[in-house]
């Protein structure tokens, strides 16, 4: 891998002190533009719950600098051409309807543009399984209930710690080579003798024990350890609070901290956790919101 990532966060940070500090001088000279004059290309269809899109912000003039806001997160832009693409995911339960997406943007003038769009968001229409089960393979003692508290701590932490620039702007790959088989949904919602659980936030792909699992796309191995659920997992993160996951490995091949390029091998299918069987279940998050992965191979990028 070309440079270091950690070296290239360090400059980004830089970058961005002094593209903010600019933003904050020329706002006393320049008031913000008027909305019409930032373009903001909406999707051509339905947002979903659970989506995720890219949308292309362009101005009149190139611009130099941009944030964008939905629902209190701060969302990821790569500039280019003197526009920006913007990457916006939908959790799988937000509430449908509108919600704004707020764009303040600085152009190579010195002129500010500030415009705010709504994303019209649409109920997912999860499927619905119940399920009726012995009381001790559903409910959780005492011991491992407080292990699994201890565990959802740890990840709350990497999710809400791990920011700074993107450094993965390029095409997106499936975990498993070639052509596989879904056996659980993303968005799946389960009832387990008459209570609503969690529902699925990821992928579940059949897979033979063995099958190596390659990482989507560059990144820095955020998290490598064995959860009472998801069994041995790797975590990575692609930078702008984007990660995606990979659980119920037989085994890690990489170490947290590791930087992992497009296609690296993280370690292989396993049944480790709770799982039946021999599956790979593949998740993913932007800024804490959970999408479907699988969208990320559908995002318009080179």
């Amino acid at each position: 891998m070309e440079g270091s990532i950690a070296a290239r966060s360090r400059e980004t940070v830089m970058r961005q002190l002094r593209v903010s500090l600019l933003l904050g001088l020329l706002s006393l000279a320049h008031p913000l533009g008027v909305g019409a004059d930032l373009q903001v290309k909406l999707p051509g269809e339905p947002v979903v719950q659970g989506d995720l899109r890219d949308l292309r912000v362009t101005a009149a003039e190139p611009l130099i600098g941009l944030e964008a806001h939905f629902r209190g997160a701060s969302l990821p832009a790569h500039a280019g051409g003197g526009a920006y693409t913007v990457l916006l995911a939908v959790d799988l339960e937000t509430p449908p309807g509108p919600h704004p997406v707020e764009v303040t943007a600085q152009g190579q003038s010195g002129q500010r543009y500030h415009r705010r769009v709504q994303i019209t968001v649409v109920d997912g229409r999860f499927p619905l399984q119940h399920l009726t089960l012995p009381k001790a393979m559903v409910d959780l003692d005492a011991k491992t209930l407080e292990r699994v508290r201890r565990e959802e701590a740890v990840l709350k932490s990497i999710w809400e710690t791990w920011r700074g620039e993107p450094y993965w702007w390029h095409a997106f790959i499936a975990p498993l080579d070639g052509k596989t088989q879904i056996s659980s949904t993303f968005g799946l919602r389960r009832i387990i003798n008459g209570q609503p659980r969690s529902p699925h936030t990821g992928v579940d792909f059949e897979a033979e024990a063995g099958t190596p699992v390659r990482a989507s796309n560059r990144g820095v191995v955020a998290y490598v350890g064995e959860l009472f659920f998801s069994g041995n997992s790797v975590i990575v993160h692609h930078g702008g609070g984007l990660f995606t996951m990979y659980y119920h490995l037989q085994a890690a091949r990489v170490e947290p901290g590791q930087e992992v390029a497009k296609g690296d091998i993280l370690g292989w299918v396993g049944a480790s956790g709770r799982a039946t069987g021999p599956h790979l279940h593949w998740g993913a998050r932007l800024q804490g919101a959970r999408f479907n992965p699988e969208r990320l191979l559908k995002l318009s990028v080179p």
